[in-house]
């Protein structure tokens, strides 16, 4: 499991690789663009404060995907597909489809044609 420096970095990477600059950040945050490049660099560590600063100038999705591998946030289903990627969403969907085909079987053996039951 990624420590927390390396689970920010990665997550500044990202908004980095998604379009965003590190000054971009860095101004966001309130943090001075050289604190911000020693700590993606290695060179630094930076205060607690600065750490959240940096966390929510960040996108909401590589937000949201930093708080879940800290722990710190609990993800609806939603905003877990939002972050997904292809791969995943193929497996959402065949879950969903699995699911969806049962609840039609039952519903069906048990008489019940409820909107929920045969719903998608």
């Amino acid at each position: 499991m990624a420590n927390h420096q390396q689970i920010l970095i990665d997550a500044v990477n990202k908004a980095i690789i998604d379009g965003m600059t590190a000054r971009q950040v860095a101004t966001a945050a309130g943090v001075d663009n050289s604190v911000l490049s020693r700590f993606l660099n290695g060179k630094q560590d930076i205060k607690s404060g600065d750490y959240f600063s940096i966390l929510e100038a960040l996108p909401e999705s590589v937000k949201l995907n930093a708080l879940t591998q800290l722990g710190a946030s609990k993800i609806s289903v939603v905003q877990l597909i939002e972050t997904a990627n292809e791969e995943e969403i193929d497996a959402v969907l065949l879950t969903i489809g699995r699911k969806w085909k049962t609840s039609k079987q039952n519903a069906s053996i048990s008489g019940d044609y409820s909107p929920s039951a045969i719903a998608v």
